[in-house]
């Protein structure tokens, strides 16, 4: 039997953006993000900064250059969400599991290794066995000190990176296989969307179609513009109304699906989807 590849917990979500002072702006006043770090604006032609939305890890890639990789990179991609970051134990043992599950592996300079998204039905994946930011973020699963208040928002739990993908029951099956995890299935009506899924320590992938197959709905149209990609990243609350009035209040442009889902608009965004929910 071929071990499952053992995955610590998840890095952050990579996103590709026109601006970073903007896509900072709203990751920081509408999801109270902690900067990490910021850095770039070298020969790479892009700058960069790590944030943490409550626990999740968020990357962003805004070009400076027009012919710089990120410009070439978001520009045939467009904006909006790209990949995402596992953390393992040990890189060249991750590397050797996928081969051995007959998954293609790249390696970069910088000693990470990564997974297409063609070959892992819309799930571009890094790998990496370093942790220079892990420590900052553990400090989130402390207790908040007496008279401290909670983000408004009120993040609660890991955040769902929600995939388009052809067929998401294999896909999700796939995944399972490739992690050793147990899949779930679940019906996004709201959204007219059929979800499969794999829950991690820390978060959840999860691969959705259209539930009719319609390329006017959401999960339909994503399909047949953009193909197999990450459609949204999905963070959960306590209270969505709560969140509705603050988001309100700081004019934020959202679309309600049903009584349990709030989509951000894309150009609110950095050309990213982002779900805020009170159910998973």
């Amino acid at each position: 039997m071929r071990a499952p590849l053992a995955v610590e917990r998840l890095g952050q979500v990579n996103l590709f953006t026109r601006s970073l002072d903007a896509e900072l702006t709203l990751q920081q006043d509408v999801f109270g993000a902690r900067v990490l770090r910021r850095w770039g604006d070298g020969p790479t032609g892009s700058r960069h900064a790590l944030v943490l939305i409550h626990r999740t890890g968020v990357e962003t890639f805004a070009p400076t250059a027009p012919g710089g990789a990120v410009a070439l990179r978001s520009g045939g991609n467009g904006p909006g969400w790209d990949s995402l970051q596992w953390q393992v134990s040990s890189l060249g043992d991750a590397i050797t599991t996928l081969r051995k599950h007959g998954v293609r592996v790249g390696e970069d300079a910088d000693g990470r290794a990564f997974v297409r998204s063609k070959d892992m039905h819309g799930l571009a994946i890094g790998l990496t066995d370093r942790r220079a930011e892990s420590h900052d973020r553990d400090l989130v699963d402390r207790k908040p000190n007496l008279g401290s208040e909670e983000h408004a928002l009120g993040l609660v739990g890991g955040a769902t990176v929600k995939v388009v993908a052809a067929q998401p029951e294999k896909a999700a099956a796939d995944l399972a296989a490739l992690v050793g995890r147990e899949t779930y299935a679940v019906e996004r009506r709201h959204l007219n969307m059929a979800g499969h899924g794999v829950r991690f320590d820390d978060h959840a992938v999860e691969f959705v179609g259209s539930a009719t197959g319609s390329r006017a709905d959401l999960a339909g149209g994503h399909l047949f513009e953009r193909g197999e990609r990450i459609f949204c990243l999905t963070f959960t609350v306590r209270d969505l109304l709560a969140a509705r009035t603050f988001l309100v209040g700081r004019d934020v442009r959202f679309e309600q699906f049903g009584r349990h889902s709030l989509l951000l608009a894309p150009v609110d965004a950095g050309g990213a989807r982002i779900e805020i929910t009170d159910t998973d």
